[in-house]
């Protein structure tokens, strides 16, 4: 609830200030400037409204989809015009700075760079909210694991992170990713966590799908932020009941034509919020075969150079959503341990001032969907990753 109102009265801010920037310069009659600063305060007020409305979930307003979807609009056009509007107001400054020093004459052209700045926010919004809620295509990326048997040459592993099934996210988009993650015919199948926003009663039935996921060594999964702030327990004994194996703190060892793959996983952080386990490395892998590559499942990449530590190969993480927009994704990084979207290499054994090798590979998935608080991607489409294991050359 705090979160809710601190984040309310930042984009109540944000909003103010877009209205200054951009509606009050337009040389246009007064109702539109009206309609306009309406616009973006609903905006800002989106995340309350929703929370009122729809069952008091902030994570998971329970509304219709069109409703979160005009919503989501509104809002990530109050977000891409705030980066706007800095540049418009960085180029004025510019502009009055150079008119001091007599380099150009004339006054600032504000209304028609903002017209133009408020069209090309609203295409940016309407191609990036579309690029958010679209089924995600396939990318296909091959990983080469260090000590991988023969057996293992070859097999594919279907990544599915960051679902977020919702009342934005609803049973079709989830059947269509389903259907053409088991039309790569994975080997295995993994999902690192937020499976979903809001509770077992209201989004059992969009889920669902998850459980027409085929792989012959298995769909395995674990938990992200999301599942706790949504009912854990309820959802972990869906999730079981439907084939998908949960991870927390363990790990299963896969055999094929007599070789050997550990597939770990860690839970959430914010479990012990809610009374469950943290992430405990260490505890997942205890037991597990020496010499065999291990690949772990861990919703956030922050704790990599911890994992690789404990003899990690790979590791597979999401929960960044890839950033989700330019500059954004700088800030998302930085609250990420320096991670927000592809490959890393973690880990590195130095000698002076040289890695002489890597202890382990990370891949950042950018996610295959986001929650409905902020759907939004420009230049950071979302994925159903296949990825092809190699034995190391």
């Amino acid at each position: 609830m705090l979160f809710s109102a601190a984040a309310s009265l930042v984009s109540v801010a944000i909003a103010f200030y877009a209205t200054a920037s951009l509606i009050v310069p337009l040389r246009v009659p007064a109702v539109w400037k009206v309609a306009g600063a309406t616009l973006l305060l609903l905006g800002a007020f989106k995340n309350t409204l929703f929370q009122m409305l729809g069952g008091g979930m902030f994570f998971a307003p329970n509304l219709p989809h069109g409703v979160i979807l005009a919503g989501a609009l509104l809002y990530n056009l109050l977000i891409v015009a705030l980066f706007l509007s800095v540049v418009k107001d960085a180029v004025w400054l510019l502009w009055k700075a150079s008119h001091f020093l007599g380099v150009c004459r004339g006054a600032f052209p504000a209304g028609k760079a903002s017209a133009a700045v408020l069209v090309l926010a609203a295409v940016l919004t309407l191609y990036g909210t579309w690029e958010a809620v679209r089924i995600p295509d396939v990318a296909a990326r091959d990983v080469f694991l260090p000590g991988l048997s023969e057996g293992f040459e070859g097999k594919k592993i279907a990544l599915l992170v960051d679902l977020h099934a919702s009342a934005l996210n609803r049973r079709p988009f989830i059947q269509a990713i389903v259907e053409r993650t088991n039309a790569l015919s994975p080997d295995i199948v993994l999902i690192p966590g937020d499976f979903v926003d809001g509770l077992a009663r209201d989004r059992k039935d969009d889920l669902e799908p998850l459980s027409r996921l085929r792989a012959p060594l298995g769909v395995w999964g674990t938990s992200g932020n999301h599942e706790y702030y949504s009912g854990y327990a309820d959802w972990a004994k869906l999730l079981t009941e439907w084939g998908v194996a949960l991870l927390e703190n363990r790990h299963t060892v896969l055999t094929s034509a007599g070789g050997k793959l550990v597939i770990a996983g860690v839970p959430d952080p914010q479990g012990p919020r809610f009374g469950f386990a943290g992430p405990d490395v260490k505890e997942a892998l205890r037991g597990a075969p020496a010499g065999v590559p291990v690949i772990l499942m861990a919703h956030r990449p922050e704790d990599a150079a911890k994992n690789a530590e404990a003899g990690v190969s790979l590791q597979l993480s999401g929960h960044t959503h890839g950033g989700m927009m330019p500059v954004l994704d700088k800030i998302v990084e930085r609250l990420n341990g320096g991670y927000v979207r592809g490959w890393y290499d973690v880990g590195g054994q130095v000698s002076g001032r040289s890695a002489l090798s890597f202890k382990m590979k990370l891949y950042v998935s950018p996610g295959t969907s986001l929650w409905n608080g902020f759907p939004m991607r420009l230049l950071d489409p979302a994925e159903i990753t296949l990825l092809t294991l190699h034995r190391t050359r």
